[in-house]
């Protein structure tokens, strides 16, 4: 048993024991500093009086061990003599200046200082601020802005002629002095007069003359009003019209006149959806007796220390009862460990049984509106229910406990100051209406039809933003579950703005039913009434599709490589040629002079001519000129056909590698040019109004041109309607113009469909289109979702989520050429020019041997009908 007590105590310890002594075997000692300077002339009563005090309190209390008191009445003493704690009066700056020597030497340090002085940090020591009823404001904003009870880069303070002028200078000063604490740093102030009005009218004019004139892009809109009740609900109404009370203004009400029962309640008007108000006021208790003054104070912090001291006591008695003196000395507490054990221990003390200082008590509450208008929300079958219309007027008041301020303790907080502005919505359900309509909301049923999952960009956002902004979602369908996914076919229509469900959406929110609607909208510049736009959650740009090239055939492959005007030079040389080289081969005097004769060979017309063709076949010849004029004749014409036969060569086989194909149609501009090509524009969809406004001549021309069809094809998760437009886009030179989003839907649904590739889009896009959500028109979180939905862009969410939606690249992705690189194979498409053009010279050939025949037959008739002469 005692090793595993040893064990466990090592646990949580650092099983390494110190040479400061157990408060188990020796007494422990505390330094008592009362600064003679800051005290003065009560320093000699305060110190009597307070010494009597520790003594019977140490002979009542203190059951078990003993304590030193040393007495000091300065504060630059020393504190290395083994002191287990130090308790000070003094100033401000000698405060301070102990602990942090205390700090060196880990000791607990509790102190009692003057009034405007920043309270030690609470995980360190305890400090109570000696302040007259009354004078606490300033001491009050001061510990708001030690515990960070909020976080602004600046502050308006309103106040009224109520207020003292040295108290505004302390409230002033208590928001912009230096601290030496970490992360707490100085806020600046601007600091505004009110008239205070007893008569309504006045109080309102006065109130509205201020605040119209507040320069909030400049000072900010973090406000702290230091007013009565009355001009407080002024304030509240004024603001609200001046539209300064929004989700990322925050208002900090200060109530200077007393609450009697500290009932807020009753004394608020109207609280509104999104608003950020926090309320401070004085329930102090007038018909308790008053104790303030600083011999309570101390007497009570020294029967907290006491208290704390006689428990940790106790509780090393009770371990060291249960291990041998080496293993507690082992694990024994450290002084860090003791001092976190007093300091608890008199923290919890002084916070519940405190009386010093009942003068002054003041409670703090906030405004519970985030949400607060959809908290009673009826909803049958998933339907909206028409009577139940939202407003911005919060009915039933909620207000949240945020703490108590009093001078001994502090502040001590159950809440945050600004619940909103820390927690969001604090995990309200919002109700979020919404319909199928992929890739934006994809609504996914069971066979019963009941719905089994929500995904979709759009969800993706509303996702981050329930985790960012922390609410959870209550999905209201537009409509029938059933009918709105499988039968509602307008649903994914081209224009999403005319849809029945779309409709059924914005008259939803146009009503309040829903905080916002998880459904992409077109951004139009005139929206119908009772909605916004967020911002932009996707850009989409127009495109067109067209059927794919077709690879033209391949019948005259052979003659691909050279044009017509190659084609007709090439045989224009060689009809020239032979002439030439004849010509040169007969006045050529190298034959005379060397008798040779000039029959046969080149000495004809009709041989040069096709020892040219024969050259240029490179199958060469069987004569050759002897002189060197017909030689250079020859030569030259072999280094033109070497140039023409090596670059036929190429190009050939670069056309039997890579297919030729139509000439596609890309780009707007070509498909104006092109005479063939016919397109279609849905009817009363977006493009056609942003054409309509166009002033580009191109604009003009393709909508004037253009066919006006019905929204005739849907895309779904798989089946395609109205086949009818993309036959003809396949067959009859047609161009489909839409999202270029909705069209790789298509092409994609029509490739798993047929299993081919009989589409291609253009290479240009043109009039983007934008996609957003929408919101009541006067909802106060269009910022907020706003200001999400940007970061989200801005880190590339929205991106990534959308790509995980689209077409995944496949075969119908890769262009023609990579593929007939990889996979062509010549066949006998590719060679049926070249058996052409041998049937062709079969047939020449058969055509000219049959004239051959006939002229060699008929020269033999003649020959037989000419008549002899006779000859004896």
């Amino acid at each position: 048993m005692k090793l595993w007590l040893v064990m466990l105590l090592c646990l949580f310890g650092d099983c390494s024991g110190e040479d400061f002594p157990s408060l188990s075997t020796a007494n422990a000692s505390i330094a008592v500093v009362l600064d003679r300077q800051f005290l003065g002339e009560e320093y000699q009563s305060i110190l009597d009086d307070l010494k009597d005090y520790i003594k019977e309190l140490l002979r009542v209390e203190l059951k078990h061990g003993g304590v030193n008191v040393h007495y000091f009445s300065w504060t630059t003493i020393s504190l290395k003599k083994g002191y287990l704690a130090v308790f000070s009066i003094a100033s401000c700056k000698e405060t301070w200046s102990l602990f942090t020597r205390t700090e060196e030497e880990e000791l607990l340090l509790f102190a009692l200082t003057e009034v405007d002085c920043p309270r030690l940090p609470t995980n360190s020591a305890i400090t109570v601020t000696y302040t007259e009823p009354g004078q606490e404001l300033a001491q009050i904003l001061l510990d708001l802005r030690t515990q960070r009870a909020f976080n602004w880069k600046s502050v308006v303070i309103l106040h009224d002629s109520t207020l003292a002028r040295d108290m505004i200078s302390r409230v002033v000063q208590a928001l912009t002095c230096s601290i030496e604490v970490d992360d707490v740093t100085s806020v600046p102030v601007t600091v505004f007069k009110m008239k205070y009005e007893v008569n309504e009218y006045l109080r309102r004019k006065e109130v509205y003359k201020v605040l119209s004139k507040l320069p909030v892009k400049f000072i900010g809109e973090n406000f702290i009003p230091i007013v009565t009740i009355d001009t407080m609900n002024t304030i509240v109404e004024i603001a609200r019209e001046l539209g300064m009370s929004h989700t990322e203004a925050q208002w900090l009400y200060i109530i200077s006149n007393s609450i009697r029962n500290g009932n807020m309640s009753n004394l608020i008007n109207d609280l509104y959806e999104g608003e950020n108000i926090a309320y401070f006021f004085n329930v102090t208790d007038d018909d308790n007796d008053c104790k303030n003054d600083l011999l309570c104070y101390a007497e009570e912090m020294m029967s907290a220390f006491i208290s704390a001291l006689d428990t940790a006591i106790q509780e090393e008695l009770d371990v060291a009862a249960q291990v041998s003196d080496e293993e507690w000395e082992a694990i024994r507490p450290t002084k860090n460990q003791r001092k976190d054990t007093l300091l608890g221990h008199m923290q919890q003390y002084l916070s519940t049984k405190s009386s010093c200082g009942n003068c002054s008590s003041w409670r703090t509450l906030a405004a519970d509106t985030w949400g607060a208008t959809y908290r009673e929300r009826t909803v049958v079958d998933d339907q909206i229910t028409k009577d139940n219309v939202t407003t911005a007027l919060i009915e039933d008041v909620n207000l949240i406990n945020v703490g108590v301020w009093r001078p001994i303790v502090g502040i001590i907080f159950e809440d945050v100051l600004f619940p909103h502005v820390e927690h969001g919505f604090r995990g309200k359900k919002l109700p979020i209406i919404t319909y199928h309509n992929p890739p934006w909301t994809i609504l996914q049923s069971n066979a019963s039809g009941s719905i089994v999952s929500y995904s979709g960009l759009l969800f993706d956002i509303v996702n981050q933003l329930a985790k960012s902004k922390n609410f959870t979602v209550r999905i209201i369908l537009a409509g029938n579950l059933k009918q709105n996914i499988t039968n509602d076919t307008n649903d994914a229509a081209v224009d999403m703005t005319y849809t029945v469900s779309s409709q059924l959406i914005q008259n939803a929110i146009a009503k309040g039913q829903a905080a916002f609607a998880a459904a992409a909208f077109t951004i139009l510049t005139n929206p119908r009434s009772g909605i916004n736009y967020t911002i932009p959650v996707s850009t989409q740009p127009y495109s067109f599709i067209i059927a794919r090239p077709r690879e033209l055939s391949r019948a005259l492959l052979f003659l691909l490589p050279f044009t017509t005007d190659t084609w007709l030079c090439l045989g224009f040389a060689v009809v020239l040629m032979g002439p030439t080289l004849y010509i040169v081969h007969r006045l050529s005097p190298y034959y005379d002079a060397m008798e040779i004769p000039r029959e046969g060979g080149l000495s004809t017309i009709h041989n040069c001519l096709w020892y040219i063709y024969g050259a240029l076949l490179q199958q060469g010849g069987m004569y050759l000129p002897r002189a060197d004029s017909g030689r250079l004749v020859v030569g030259t014409w072999w280094i033109v056909v070497l140039v023409v036969v090596t670059t036929y060569s190429g190009n050939l086989v670069a056309f039997l590698t890579f297919p030729k194909l139509e000439i596609p149609v890309t780009t707007i501009s070509e498909l104006l040019e092109s005479k063939t090509y016919t397109w279609s524009i849905t009817k009363g969809s977006y493009l056609e109004m942003q054409l309509k406004n166009s002033d580009e001549p191109k604009y003009v021309d393709l909508l004037k041109r253009a066919e006006m069809t019905d929204a005739s094809y849907v895309v779904e998760d798989g089946p395609l309607a109205g086949s009818d437009i993309l036959n003809r886009v396949r067959e009859h030179r047609h161009a489909l113009i839409d999202w270029k989003l909705r069209l790789t839907y298509l092409m994609r649904a029509e490739a798993v469909k047929s299993d081919t590739c009989d589409f291609t889009l253009s290479s240009e896009d043109f009039m983007d289109e934008q996609v957003a959500m929408i919101v009541p028109a006067r909802s106060p979180y269009l910022p907020i979702i706003n200001k999400e939905i940007n970061r989200m862009q801005k880190a590339g969410l929205i991106t990534k989520w959308l790509s995980a939606y689209l077409p995944k690249r496949d075969r119908c992705w890769k262009t023609s050429t990579v593929e007939e690189v990889n996979n062509h194979t010549v066949n006998l498409s590719d060679m049926q020019g070249s058996f052409f053009v041998l049937f062709l010279g079969i047939i020449s050939a058969s055509t000219v041997l049959l004239m051959e025949w006939i002229y060699m037959r008929r020269n033999k008739r003649i020959e037989q009908i000419i008549i002899k002469p006779y000859i004896e």
